[in-house]
């Protein structure tokens, strides 16, 4: 199993509307992460379990090795995810505490040679006080624990569809002629007719007269006897 990558992850900043004194929230939170201790710094695949996200976008820095230093100028942000949707309905509980993996091929861009990454967490509703992104990790390819790299609601197919497929997959597997499965018809009556004749001859054959416990032709075999 690949090890996380050795990353610093700040607190999440809260973006505030007008005045800051005001500190009126606009359900939107920033987490910044570097990379202290890596010359280059790849990542394949970004793991976390929400809590009340409800999109989600991942902005990348790149280092410009050609951009001289006396001109001052930094290096700009690239989105490589725009608005994510974690969780189908905001103001809903599906989708909020679910574990997601986002991976190399879902990326805009590939996040290789960079200096820092930049979620920006979006949440709209105002019925959740706090959201954030719990167990955040970062690895350097998707080589890890399968996790799904879509909320469990994106995957889900609507009922309909679900019994359609379902109606279809049991016709396309009947079987013709009673090849395994389940038997034919025809044959199965057959011999549901054959065992109701033999149950009616044995119980016209059956005779009245009981038997005795030892007895044998009209004798009794005096090994049989029990002396009292």
């Amino acid at each position: 199993m690949d090890k996380p990558l050795n990353c610093t992850i700040k607190n999440p900043v809260n973006l505030t509307l007008g005045d800051i004194k005001v500190d009126m929230l606009c359900g939107c939170k920033v987490v910044d992460i570097t990379f202290p201790n890596i010359m280059s710094p790849e990542v394949g695949e970004i793991r976390f379990k929400n809590f009340y996200v409800a999109t989600l976008t991942v902005k990348a820095k790149y280092r410009t090795e050609n951009t001289p230093r006396h001109t001052g100028d930094q290096p700009k942000w690239k989105t490589c995810l725009k608005r994510v949707k974690l969780m189908p309905d905001p103001h809903s509980e599906a989708g909020s505490h679910d574990y997601i993996s986002l991976t190399s091929r879902q990326f805009r861009c590939e996040l290789s040679n960079i200096t820092g990454l930049r979620l920006i967490l979006h949440q709209p509703s105002p019925v959740w006080r706090e959201f954030k992104l719990e167990e955040l990790r970062l690895f350097r390819s998707a080589g890890g624990p399968k996790t799904s790299p879509l909320p469990t609601w994106l995957l889900e197919e609507p009922k309909a569809k679900v019994q359609k497929k379902t109606v279809q997959r049991v016709a396309s597997s009947t079987p013709k002629g009673g090849e395994g499965g389940v038997p034919d018809l025809d044959g199965l009556s057959a011999n549901l007719q054959q065992l109701w004749a033999l149950a009616e001859e044995v119980s016209t054959s059956q005779t009245s007269q009981s038997l005795g416990r030892f007895e044998v032709d009209g004798c009794y075999d005096i090994n049989l006897l029990a002396y009292t």
